[in-house]
């Protein structure tokens, strides 16, 4: 078993403190790790943050969060994760990338500069409308239009070529907002493109500790991925040690009833399928 989402970012960059989040995932069964840092942690991804900071239609809390973030040093980032290695552990170089329309060269370029074994890929970001920064950021917005315009995002940045995973498929859902009806037709597209351009999908206990408390991606979704063969990567979306490997049980369970039955790990933005054993005991 693996799990390829979880950060680093609620503690220091330093072996101590991943080995923490190591020794977690040999307490439930796992294999493998990856860390999956926030790319808003990184000072060199500013540059494509700082537009949702200007003009009449930013958002004051928008502001207030990318001012304090993008701190810390890519470098040392990569540095502290190939020492992990050195160390016996486990760990891929992964990275959390948020998909903003027209930032797609800078961030090849970017990408292309790191010894990176796979990237997620997220939307966080509407315009310029962080909508999973808190539940109050939801007030005057339409549920519905967010989601239709949440899927269109989506749709381009699994188009993009910039990531080898789709991570939280339906997070628009973060804190229980629903729209009146599934967008089953903007879903299958996401998923269709995902098929053409091999990403994996990305299954996930985080939603369970979040308002919504549901996996991610919902069930008929990843049904859906199973009739297109898309395989999956397992995910905690870990920000403390305590989280690695978080309800995989459930993970299992719902590949199983939804009829998936392959998983990917990655190397160097290489993709490797394996076969899913559900005989595994639940850790």
């Amino acid at each position: 078993m693996i799990d390829y989402h979880m950060h680093l970012e609620n503690g220091p960059l330093t072996l101590e403190w991943l080995r923490r989040f190591w020794e977690t995932a040999q307490k439930r069964g796992l294999s493998e790790i990856g860390i999956s840092e926030h790319c808003h942690k990184f000072k060199e991804f500013y540059p494509m943050f700082a537009p949702l900071t200007q003009g009449t239609d930013s958002y004051p809390f928008m502001k207030e969060w990318i001012a304090k973030d993008f701190q810390l040093d890519l470098d040392h980032y990569v540095e502290l994760l190939l020492a992990a290695r050195q160390e016996g552990i486990p760990v891929k170089i992964g990275l959390e990338l948020d998909y903003l329309p027209g930032t797609e060269d800078f961030v090849q370029e970017l990408l292309q500069q790191y010894p990176f074994d796979y990237i997620l890929g997220s939307v966080h970001v509407i315009g310029k409308w962080g909508f999973d920064y808190a539940p109050e950021v939801w007030a005057d917005h339409d549920v519905n239009q967010a989601y239709r315009e949440y899927y269109a995002v989506l749709a381009s940045a699994v188009s993009s070529g910039l990531f080898d995973i789709a991570a939280h498929l339906d997070l628009i859902k973060v804190f229980g907002h629903q729209a009146d009806c599934l967008f089953e037709e903007a879903v299958s597209l996401v998923l269709e493109l995902m098929a053409q351009n091999n990403l994996s999908l990305e299954l996930s206990s985080a939603g369970l500790r979040k308002p919504v408390k549901e996996i991610y991606p919902a069930e008929w979704i990843l049904q859906r991925a199973a009739e297109l063969d898309i395989p999956i990567t397992f995910a905690s979306d870990a920000h403390y040690p305590e989280d690695v490997g978080a309800a995989f049980d459930k993970l299992m369970s719902a590949a199983k009833r939804c009829g998936i039955s392959k998983y990917s790990v990655y190397s160097k933005r290489q993709r490797n399928l394996k076969s899913i054993n559900f005989e595994l005991p639940a850790p």
